[in-house]
């Protein structure tokens, strides 16, 4: 199990912050999933923090699930890559399941895990999330 995700949890705890569930995986990495999502409309969009034995935190969110489509590949991907542009904090890709992943690798040295770093890092992510939703729906959709 991470330390890393220990203190994270307790972080979590002392805060009072509800809505999370942990993972622990059984992987190389010792990986421990902290899952929540976020409700925009009606739609429950997956969040993540991965913490690992690597020197890097991700916090991931599926904007789309298999949502790419020949039809409007072009419009995602020109809209992925003006956010890529936009903000240098996070970072949109499309999976090779046509998915519409957001990521933000936090690296952290041996000894110096900011758990509150994270968390604030979380919550940027859930704002752009709720910003930039109507805009991904559009060119989902093509509307």
């Amino acid at each position: 199990m991470s330390s890393m995700a220990d203190m994270f949890a307790a972080y979590l705890e002392f805060k009072h912050i509800e809505g999370f569930t942990r993972e622990v995986l059984q992987d190389e990495r010792h990986s421990t999933i902290f899952r929540t999502s976020v409700v925009i409309k009606g739609q429950a969009i997956p969040l993540g923090v991965i913490i690992d034995n690597s020197p890097y935190v991700m916090v991931r969110a599926n904007i789309a699930a298999q949502a790419v489509t020949d039809d409007n590949a072009f419009a995602i991907n020109n809209l992925l890559m003006r956010r890529n542009y936009q903000n240098r904090l996070f970072k949109y890709y499309i999976t090779p399941d046509a998915s519409i992943i957001l990521d933000v690798c936090v690296p952290y040295q041996k000894g110096h895990f900011s758990a509150e770093l994270i968390y604030n890092i979380v919550q940027m992510v859930v704002q752009e999330i709720q910003e930039q939703y109507k805009n991904f729906i559009n060119v989902i959709w093509l509307d």
